[in-house]
């Protein structure tokens, strides 16, 4: 499916490159628009229109690197907002571009036998007003649980020798 506004979050880290590539391939042909969204998350110590100008000029650095790498020409726009968390400013911000499609990396918080994905793409899920796309890099040294039990079962095995 193609769409006409496509809003993607960018964080300023590794997961940038693969959210920008998606966003850019949901993208239409005719009329279309990406904005770019990345996000001062202020701590609650601080007031939240406090100015941060290092993290501003990290933003603006962030967006610059993240409008080349779409390496689109025209339509593309850059925001930097300041919250207390990701997920609600992404659902406004979403409203008032009137986007059609978020998307967003995802971070995996992993437990002793659980996996679950970080509060502010659940947010994203239930409260925002278009589709979302959740994109997750490769995680290199993931093993499945199949996987964990073969190799329990060879060390086993050794052990027995």
């Amino acid at each position: 499916m193609k769409y006409s506004r496509v809003m993607c979050l960018v964080r300023g880290d590794d997961s940038d490159k693969e959210a920008i590539d998606t966003a850019v391939s949901l993208l239409s042909n005719n009329n279309r628009s990406l904005q770019l969204v990345y996000v001062i998350v202020v701590d609650r110590r601080f007031p939240l229109d406090a100015p941060n100008p290092s993290q501003y000029r990290k933003g603006e650095s962030v967006l610059r690197d993240a409008e080349f790498a779409t390496g689109l020409r025209g339509g593309v726009r850059g925001s930097i907002l300041q919250s207390r968390s990701i997920g609600p400013v992404l659902v406004r911000e979403a409203l008032d571009y009137s986007a059609e499609v978020i998307v967003a990396s995802v971070k995996i918080l992993s437990t002793l036998n659980a996996r679950a994905i970080d509060s502010d793409a659940e947010y994203l899920m239930a409260n925002a007003p278009c589709a979302v796309v959740l994109v997750r890099e490769s995680v290199r040294g993931f093993e499945t649980a199949s996987m964990q039990l073969e190799q329990n079962i060879l060390l086993r095995a050794n052990d027995d020798d």
